[in-house]
This record gives C-alpha cells, structure tokens and sequence, in this order.
C-alpha cells in the first residue's frame, strides 16, 4: 500500500494471535499503522504487552489480551474483551502456532497432540470464533505456510497442520459469504523470527533459491495481511497466497 494510506484502516477493529513476537507482532504493528485500534493477544502476557506499549508509543490504540488458543475459553474471552474496550471486531488474524521439525518416523504420539492442538484445532476455534463475533464484511486472515505446496523432509507434522489451515480457510470463505466476511491465508516462505534455529548452509540455499536473494521478514507478511484486510480487496476470496518472494526451494 502506499506511504500515504496511514488511514486506510481508520475506525476498523483488529484482533491477532500471537502478536507478541516475530509475524505477530509485525503484522500488529502494520494494521495498527495503517489505522486500525489494535488488541494484541498472546499466551506470554508480557509480550503482548510490550506490542501494544509499543503501538501507543507511535500513537496507535491498542491493548493486550493473555490468550491461549488451546484454551477455547481464552478464545471467547479475548472476543469479549474487545467488545468491551473498542466495540466488535472488524479484522481477525489467526496468527498464534508452533514451529515443528521432525522426521515422520520419530514424531511421537505427545508432539503430534501439541502441534494439531495448536496449529490446527487452536486456529479452527479461532476462526470459527471470529466468524460468530466480526462485523459484516469483515476480515479472516489466517497463517499457514509455503511448507504445504512444496513438502520437504521433516516437516510432515508442522505442514499436516497448516494444510488443515488451508482448508479451514477455502471453506469458511464460503460459509461466512452471506455476511460479505472475507477468508484468505497467507503461505509464508522462510522468514526471519526469533523463533528461527536453522543451520546457515539451509538459509543460504534459500536465498539462493529467491529472486531477491534474501529471506523474508515479516514486514513483507505484515504488508500482505494489511492488504486482505482493505475495502481493496474484498473481492479476494478464499485464497491461498504464497508469500516468499518467489523462492523455488
């Protein structure tokens, strides 16, 4: 979007998950940006915390919200709290999930519940949430990954989670049609967090395999979210967007 559309979210409510840290809370920060009142969930209140300080500090409106996407309660909570502090939300992102990497034959029975509980069941209830509580023609953006287009060796767990992601979202585009609430994921590529632990020989290759020659941020993701989240793109539609700058990887 262009400089000049700091008010393009004007009067707009925004909930993400995970937003105090990496993706999250740049994608907190962009929509808080470009306008939008902001509430900052994450399962570490601290870090929530410290997203929406930082919001304020540059004049935005935002407050924090403790929230565990495995605790469905947690999920129905952080909808009322916005309620109750700025009104119905307009924008849901469904950032919150767990990394994972581990060879199929060596994942156990106590990871595999981990991962799904979080990547997938905690997500379905989020979006399931947001579509009972968001105002007509609002915004679903969830965050799965580029791993589920092209499968690579240890990560069938984490890529099994973000495919359910990826059809939770094709079919919650067309169940909450009738109410003009538009459903899109964004399929990042490797991206720079402070959850990334990967061998630099691997990064390497991915850069080698980018037409930009560099890994991702998530500036680039937050800039992508923000647009689906615009009255520009509300004839998007239950699509999977694949966000890594073109890598062949």
């Amino acid at each position: 979007m262009p400089d000049g559309a700091k008010t393009i979210l004007q009067g707009r409510i925004a909930i993400v998950t995970g937003a105090g840290q990496g993706m999250g809370r740049g994608i907190a920060e962009k929509l808080a940006e470009y306008g939008a009142a902001l509430v900052a969930t994450d399962k570490d209140e601290s870090k929530a915390k410290d997203t929406a300080h930082g919001i304020g500090l540059k004049g935005g409106k935002a407050f924090a919200v403790r929230a565990d996407i495995t605790d469905i309660g947690d999920i129905i909570g952080m909808f009322g709290q916005c309620g109750e502090v700025f009104g119905a939300p307009d924008i849901f992102v469904a950032n919150a999930g767990l990394s994972y990497s581990s060879s199929l034959l060596e994942t156990t029975e106590e990871e595999f519940d981990k991962v799904f509980g979080v990547n997938a069941k905690g997500t379905f209830f989020c979006i399931k949430e947001a579509g009972l509580r968001l105002n007509d023609g609002g915004r679903i953006v969830a965050i799965s990954s580029s791993t589920t287009k092209y499968p690579k060796t240890g990560m069938s767990l984490y890529s099994s989670t973000k495919a359910a992601v990826n059809m939770m979202t094709e079919i919650a585009a067309r169940e909450l049609a009738d109410r003009r609430i538009t459903v899109n994921a964004i399929l990042p590529g490797l991206t720079v967090t402070p959850f990334m632990d990967l061998p630099d020989e691997y990064k390497q290759m991915v850069i080698g395999n980018t037409p930009f020659k560099r890994l991702g941020t998530p500036e680039d993701i937050a800039e992508a979210v923000a647009f689906l989240c615009t009255k520009e793109a509300e004839w998007i539609n239950g699509q999977l967007i694949i966000a890594d700058g073109g890598c062949v990887c």
